[in-house]
């Protein structure tokens, strides 16, 4: 179970999503809460300052520096106030962290600590992305080793999760994530397996060894076998039924699946409408 949770923020719209998300798992849970924002050292040190400094002189860029050090301060200083009063506001204690480094560094130093990662889908600058998923989201949910709960742009009070299974090691592991999840959050559950062409049967299989599973755990679950494309197939059952979550394993560790993640996975976060909860093997 998920006993401290890490909630990223940028201090954008979409992290305010992700913070009243991590309130209400955090209440579910009786979880601790930690609020990290990092400060990219990029910001400070990046090209833009560099052409700065050609373009106004060294002395008046070296003066310049400082100021920016303190604007990116006073920022950081605004964005944990508002993470504190917010969580405050929700019932629940919160930690907060400010550091300045590297962005996905930061993120991964601290998840060690943590049994779930929450981050909004956009980002600060989510106007600019024209609709993809943001970039630094993509690559914490690449490189982590936690489960990550990747938020939608609006918050609702969830109350019935899907769970996407097809039998293997990463949806065996969200799999059993949803089930113990589920009791918890006071959820109802429905279990889905995407059948390949001509393997309804043995999906239908994988399905009901899913059911009992389930059954096992305390959690009564209801079946659907879809038939096409895995990406499109869980969108569109999740809104026929009003799924509220989205519980799906993401790909494992290793050199070639690091660099990119499957396409269903990738596809889902990116369109959902509710949050995607993506659980990994290690």
């Amino acid at each position: 179970m998920y006993k401290t949770i890490l909630l990223c923020t940028d201090g954008s719209p979409a992290a305010e999503v992700a913070g009243d998300y991590a309130i209400w798992f955090a209440r579910k849970l009786g979880a601790s809460l930690q609020a990290l924002y990092v400060t990219d050292i990029r910001l400070l040190e990046g090209p833009w300052l560099a052409d700065l400094s050609g373009a106004v002189g060294a002395q008046p860029y070296s003066a310049l520096l400082p100021q920016l050090q303190k604007i990116q301060e006073e920022k950081a200083a605004m964005i944990m106030a508002a993470a504190k009063e917010r969580c405050q506001k929700g019932g629940v204690a919160c930690e907060t962290t400010h550091e300045t480094g590297s962005l996905m560094q930061a993120i991964l130093d601290h998840e060690r600590g943590a049994d779930l990662v929450i981050l909004g889908q956009h980002g600060e600058h989510a106007e600019w992305a024209g609709g993809m998923l943001g970039s630094s989201v993509e690559r914490v949910v690449r490189a982590s080793v936690k489960p990550c709960l990747i938020t939608p742009e609006k918050f609702h009070e969830i109350g019935h999760m899907l769970i996407a299974y097809d039998g293997s090691d990463e949806s065996s592991k969200a799999l059993r994530a949803g089930i113990a999840l589920a009791p918890a959050l006071g959820v109802k559950v429905t279990i889905t397996t995407v059948a390949a062409l001509g393997g309804e049967d043995a999906a239908s299989v994988v399905l009901e060894k899913a059911k009992q599973r389930a059954l096992t755990g305390g959690v009564t679950a209801h079946g659907e076998v879809l038939h096409g494309d895995p990406e499109e197939e869980i969108l569109r059952l999740r809104e026929t039924i009003g799924a509220d979550l989205v519980v799906m394993g993401a790909y494992g560790h290793t050199r070639i699946r690091e660099l990119i993640l499957g396409s269903a996975t990738s596809h889902v976060i990116r369109k959902a409408t509710v949050p995607v909860l993506l659980v990994r093997t290690t």
